[in-house]
């Protein structure tokens, strides 16, 4: 072999060497680039994950308000002004048969109303969003329901505990559930609302159902760009915490959830 295939021959092992350095140099630039980015959309979904998270619970904390507001208003409110007039009445009377009898009966309205208020006391001081469940919500949720004569309501689950579930999780279906009960009463005319929980084979599912008059489906695409509310932010609601859901016409509506255990993101673990 000459020296100039000599020369040849180096000067292509030298190149070689070059090629492969610079494209192991370019893969592991590509590699950086590739987890950079992927560090900066697990911070941007983690950082609206806590958006989501905050949003959800304001919510929730804002239906609870208008609750307490109502029964304030409803009951205590109505009660005690019943028994202030009672009592206006009682002054004028002469009666002390009769002035007995008022002052028993407004003792039993003063009673009520202190129980209401302990009650309204109670629903304040334990709702603690850190150990928030959305079974014990919609009992109680359920409940009040039932106590308001509104409709028959029921909430029934497989298990007492679902403490796997994260808050968000517990939120955002508390919130879906809210949606479905609220549009079942107002626009249905359901005399009957439930809601079921259960987990098979990995699968957290949820149904609520009512025995209203059923959706419109041909003004259902009107329904969902209403404001913010009704089927639009349920299926949002649904799709932002990796379930799917189902809806059905069969003697009022029927909604079914399915959240894949396994399939929750990774910022909620």
């Amino acid at each position: 072999m000459g020296e100039k295939e000599i020369n040849v021959f180096f000067l292509s092992v030298i190149l070689t060497v070059l090629l492969l350095v610079m494209a192991v140099y370019f893969i592991i630039i590509s590699i950086r680039r590739r987890n950079i980015l992927y560090k900066k959309e697990r911070e941007a979904n983690a950082i609206l994950h806590k958006q989501e998270l905050l949003e959800t619970r304001h919510e929730v904390q804002q239906k609870l308000m208008q609750h307490i507001g109502g029964e304030l208003h409803d009951t205590v409110g109505q009660k005690l002004t019943l028994t202030y007039l009672q009592m206006e009445n009682t002054l004028q009377s002469d009666d002390m048969e009769a002035i007995k009898h008022q002052i028993s009966s407004q003792n039993t309205l003063i009673q009520e109303s202190l129980n209401e208020l302990r009650s309204i006391s109670k629903m304040l001081t334990t709702q603690d969003f850190a150990n928030f469940s959305f079974v014990h919500y919609l009992e109680k949720e359920m409940q009040r329901i039932n106590e308001s004569g509104l409709c028959h309501a029921i909430f029934s689950c497989t298990d007492r505990s679902y403490d796997f579930l994260t808050e968000h999780l517990n939120l955002s279906i508390v919130r879906i559930c809210q949606e479905f009960i609220q549009n079942s009463l107002k626009h249905s005319g359901a005399g009957r609302i439930e809601v079921y929980a259960m987990v098979t084979d990995g699968i957290l599912q949820i149904t609520c159902a009512d025995n209203g008059r059923g959706i419109d489906w041909s003004k259902v695409s009107e329904y969902r760009i209403s404001s913010g509310s009704g089927l639009k932010s349920i299926e949002r609601r649904i799709q932002s915490i990796g379930a799917t859901g189902r809806w059905e016409n069969n003697n009022g509506t029927q909604l079914y959830i399915s959240l894949p255990l396994n399939k929750i993101p990774d910022y909620e673990a």
